[in-house]
């Protein structure tokens, strides 16, 4: 009888681990019981399935909601997205209270990233502020380092900005331990890489006093600082750097190689 308990173990789909455990626990409670031997092997072929659907289904569960993925949406409403392994959103976030009103009727769990982005782009409450002049900031922080999910981002925001004339869209993929240090400073993951590019160009700024102006100010403040060090060294002549107004926010920024800009 524990031969066909073992053969019927052979033809299940499951993890090597979680069948040996099983196996191993049916076989003990086995060993326990005085009663008849048909008796015996109906309750355990019962409790291996009982047992191995709730297993399997307890993990599946996990596993779907495992993020893979971080898509941040800044522009001045703060949005992330985690996605799982299938591309999916499974968790939404928003950093202050212009971000929770974008979401208030918006529901982007479950859908394909795309979708989710076309979504929340196209919606009335977002649209009031992808204004003229506008910068958005697209930031993807991916657990195992893959870049075409960015190349997937920007065709995808790209195609639903085409309707916002004098948008920039940009783009940028960051190192795996950004997400984090940016929460721990109660900032989503794209405010806070682009905060820390201006304090690498202007490093008497600070975090606070950036983290609630809009990726146009952000990004106009550090363009402005980079342009005037360059002249300072000599490498850009003075009449290229901006005036005073634009570096107040009038303009954005560009910055490193790892970024992709697009103009509507």
């Amino acid at each position: 009888m524990k031969q066909n308990i073992h053969d019927a173990f052979d033809a299940v789909s499951c993890e090597e681990a979680l069948k040996g455990q099983t196996l191993d626990y049916v076989i003990k409670h086995m060993d326990r019981s005085r009663k008849p031997a048909p008796r015996r092997m109906k309750w355990a072929v019962s409790l291996v399935c009982l047992l191995l659907f709730a297993t399997s289904g307890l993990g599946g569960y996990s596993l779907y909601y495992t993020e893979a993925a971080v898509i941040s949406i800044d522009v001045n409403p703060s949005i992330e997205l985690d996605i799982n392994r299938w591309g999916k959103v499974v968790d939404q976030t928003t950093y202050g209270e212009e971000s929770e009103t974008v979401l208030q009727t918006l529901s982007l769990k479950h859908l394909k990233y795309e979708d989710a982005l076309a979504l929340l782009l196209g919606s009335d409450a977002m649209q009031q502020y992808l204004k003229k002049d506008a910068l958005v900031s697209i930031t993807l922080e991916t657990k195992d380092g893959d870049l075409k999910m960015l190349s997937s981002l920007q065709e995808c925001v790209d195609t639903a900005l085409m309707q916002c004339h004098g948008v920039t869209a940009e783009y940028a993929s960051v190192d795996s331990h950004m997400c984090e240090e940016a929460h721990e400073h109660g900032m989503s993951l794209g405010k806070y890489y682009a905060i820390q590019e201006l304090l690498t160009a202007d490093p008497q700024a600070t975090l606070d006093e950036f983290r609630d102006k809009s990726m146009k100010e952000i990004k106009g403040h550090t363009e402005h600082c980079e342009h005037r060090q360059q002249r300072m060294q000599g490498e850009v002549p003075k009449s290229t750097e901006r005036s005073d107004s634009q570096s107040d926010g009038q303009e954005s920024g560009c910055h490193g190689s790892r970024h992709h800009r697009r103009q509507n």
